[in-house]
């Protein structure tokens, strides 16, 4: 799945960190984020594909803000 003449992408060790304190206090889950955010540089490393990833965060997205309305949305893709 991955390309090797694409580069990995790495998080740095602090990033992690420094989310969690912009995050502090907001009114959305902030977790919900943070673990998007890793896989979402899981995805563009290629070790996940997008329709997996709508599919592991769909409910949790429609739970979180009451629609999931985005971009990233698998062709095909049907929750109904």
């Amino acid at each position: 799945m991955t390309d090797p003449q694409q580069p990995r992408l790495t998080p740095l060790p602090e990033w992690e960190d420094e989310a969690k304190q912009i995050l502090d206090g907001v009114d959305y889950d902030a977790d919900l984020g943070l673990r998007m955010a890793r896989d979402a540089i899981r995805v563009s490393n290629g070790e996940l594909t997008d329709e997996a990833f709508h599919e592991k965060y769909h409910e949790e997205v429609l739970d979180e803000f009451g629609e999931d309305s985005r971009p990233t949305r698998p062709e095909g893709f049907d929750d109904e």
